[in-house]
């Protein structure tokens, strides 16, 4: 894959041969050299941006949903001009009025201060770290560790991350999974100056309280910030002339979003990857008859994508699972995206509107995980968690910026982005507002009913049954344990999810073999540390295929990047 985004070394002396990466240079009064690097692919150009004036060094990359909305609020039709007079009206909160899915920096050559941002949602990776005397800014772990080769720097496997890795399936905070290579975290900017480097936030959802306790309040607020998010991200296509593209399933999150715009007006291409026959195709293909949207369905059946490890490592950098997203990087493969704007999808709707929440007993911060073998292990959770007001807050960081986005690199790496108006900044004040006593009472259903009842008229994959009465959700609590047993009874696991990835490793000799030749060809990398050797060789011969592909993922890392174990 290619590395999309810049790489910024200060310190960084020429004769290292390493020079090629980079497009712009500046060397200050007192000696410091900075080298400033950029790759990017052409869709959405006009919103990216690395140019330079006597003054200022600027870099602005992926997609802003509201840069004409700023051009005409600030009269600057340039967006270099426009960088410009946000740095100089707001320096390093500079980013806090831009949306979308982007990262970026400004070089002010008269101080030596260097700002880089990242977007509320860290839909983007970005790294750092200090190697030698010099510190680097990249989108791509491999430009650090490049470096310190150049050094002679050995880089060290992070061993804590590894108990993260296994036991939530991703990185928590600002982990990777090498040793002094931190990334930066949604909300987040870097400042550095000819002494120091400072890290601060620009944007914080902790900043919220609940503040929403009136039902129909909350509904007029919900509906107004998911109507104006909606109309951004496809006028976004329309103003470069692209076709508009969507993920549906049988999920309520993305046939909102679809069945939404395309009532007024957007005329929307529609995409579905799952096992055949499985309820997300038949309720997409449903939908998408009814509204007379061309359908694409890409099957995922006998899950050969199992054994795309390098493909997805080489996308998340070791951030995830490997498996977290890999069913979606195959899906894009296999559809032409030339014509295509923007993949808009509904990602976190349901969480953000009570998905998140713990329904009974204390608030759990750490529910959602792939193993509890080695939580006694973890480090520092208990400091982590006094960081967030609450259990939703956690989550949103932890769950979404940091694991869930998997698929938005997915989407760069296949050179588009991906949006959701549920992470519109506004949306998730709203939603991040209300009581969680209406949360778990099941507001996203009463705003449903009440405003979008037209989504009701199709069936639910998560319950089985169309989500037009509230007690349908609780029932199908039974209704779906039943169903569960009964095709495992019968051996037909693949009729329980869209993503049967269990039953695919075991029925599918090809994929078998994939995953026992590469735990046994790159284990004894790590027999220098007997503990995580044991638990990695526990973790895979025990595990599911969750946990088998969380080792296969640090097995990966460790061997692309030569760690030192």
């Amino acid at each position: 894959m290619s590395d999309y985004g810049f790489t910024i070394v200060r310190n960084y002396k020429y004769e290292l041969d390493f020079e090629f990466l980079f497009k712009k240079k500046f060397k200050s009064k007192d000696g410091l050299n900075y080298f400033f690097g950029y790759n990017s692919f052409s869709k959405f150009n006009n919103d990216k941006l690395f140019d330079e004036n006597k003054f200022f060094i600027i870099g602005l990359d992926g997609v802003i949903l509201n840069l004409s909305a700023l051009k005409n609020e600030y009269a600057i039709s340039d967006v270099f001009l426009l960088i410009i007079h946000l740095y100089k009206k707001s320096k390093q909160n500079l980013a806090y009025q831009l949306k979308g899915d982007f990262s970026g920096f400004v070089f002010c050559k008269t101080t030596n201060e260097l700002v880089f941002f990242n977007s509320k949602v860290a839909a983007k990776q970005i790294f750092y770290s200090e190697v030698g005397k010099s510190f680097i800014i990249t989108s791509a772990i491999r430009s650090i560790i490049n470096l310190k080769k150049k050094l002679n720097i050995k880089s060290y496997l992070n061993i804590p991350a590894c108990y993260n890795m296994l036991t939530y399936g991703g990185m928590i905070e600002d982990q990777t999974l090498i040793e002094n290579i931190k990334k930066l975290n949604a909300g987040y900017y870097l400042r550095l100056t000819n002494e120091k480097m400072f890290l601060n936030k620009y944007f914080d959802f902790n900043n919220i309280d609940y503040s929403l306790e009136n039902k129909d309040q909350a509904i007029e607020k919900l509906d107004i910030h998911f109507k104006d998010a909606v109309l951004l991200e496809y006028r976004k296509d329309e103003e470069y002339n692209y076709k508009h593209l969507g993920t549906l399933s049988g999920g309520l999150d993305s046939r909102l979003n679809i069945m939404f715009a395309s009532k007024i007006g957007f005329k929307i291409d529609s995409f579905c990857f799952s096992q055949s026959n499985y309820l997300d195709e038949k309720i997409a293909r449903k939908i998408s008859n009814d509204l007379n949207l061309n359908f694409q369905f890409v099957p995922l059946d006998n899950g050969d994508y199992l054994q795309d490890l390098i493909k997805n490592v080489d996308v998340n950098n070791g951030l995830q699972f490997y498996l977290n997203a890999a069913h979606f990087n195959y899906a894009l493969g296999e559809i032409d995206l030339l014509d295509y704007g923007l993949i808009h999808t509904g990602l976190a709707g349901d969480g953000v509107l009570g998905g998140f929440l713990t329904k009974r007993g204390r608030p759990n911060f750490y529910s959602d995980r792939i193993s509890d073998k080695f939580i006694s292990k973890l480090k520092n959770d208990s400091r982590i968690e006094k960081e967030y007001k609450n259990e939703e807050i956690f989550k949103l960081y932890q769950r979404v910026f940091n694991i869930t986005n998997f698929g938005s690199y997915v989407a760069e790496s296949n050179q588009t982005y991906l949006v959701s108006p549920f992470l519109d900044e506004d949306f998730l004040i709203t939603a991040l507002s209300i009581d969680p006593s209406l949360k778990k009472n099941q507001i996203y259903l009463d705003w449903l009913f009440k405003k979008h009842s037209d989504v009701t008229k199709y069936t639910w994959e998560k319950t089985g049954l169309k989500p037009d009465a509230k007690y349908k959700t609780k029932w199908s609590r039974y209704t779906n344990k039943i169903k569960k047993e009964f095709f495992l009874l019968i051996n037909q696991q693949y009729k329980i999810s869209m993503t049967p990835e269990d039953f695919w490793l075991h029925s599918n000799v090809k994929n078998q073999n994939f995953y026992s030749q590469v735990f046994k060809k790159k284990i004894d990398l790590f027999i220098g540390n007997f503990e995580l050797h044991q638990d990695l060789c526990l973790a895979f011969d025990q595990g599911d295929i969750n946990e088998k592909s969380a080792v296969l993922t640090i097995l990966e890392i460790a061997d692309k990047f030569e760690l030192t174990i």
